[in-house]
C-alpha cells in the first residue's frame, strides 16, 4: 500500500490547507486541481493519481518520490 507524506511536506513549508497549497502551486505555474490534491492528502486512490500531478508536487516541494510517498508492506 502506498501512503502520502503530503501533510508533512506542507507542514514543513508552513502550508496549512489544501486550498493554500493549490494557490501556491498556481502561483508557481504548477496548477493542479484541489480534488487531486485532496485525494493524495487523504491517501485515496493514490495509485490512480496522474503522473503530471506527482511531477508538479515533486517540483514544488523540491523532492523525490521517496519524500512524497512511502510504501507499507502487507505481510
Amino acid at each position: 500500500m502506498i501512503k502520502s507524506r503530503l501533510s508533512i511536506l506542507m507542514a514543513e513549508k508552513g502550508i496549512r490547507s489544501i486550498a493554500e497549497l493549490e494557490r501556491q502551486l498556481k502561483n508557481s505555474g504548477l496548477k493542479t486541481s484541489r480534488t487531486s490534491l485532496n485525494k493524495i492528502y487523504h491517501d485515496q486512490n493514490i495509485n490512480k493519481t496522474h503522473l503530471d500531478t506527482i511531477w508538479k508536487l515533486t517540483r514544488f516541494f523540491d523532492c523525490g518520490l521517496d519524500k512524497l510517498f512511502f510504501e507499507i508492506l502487507d505481510l
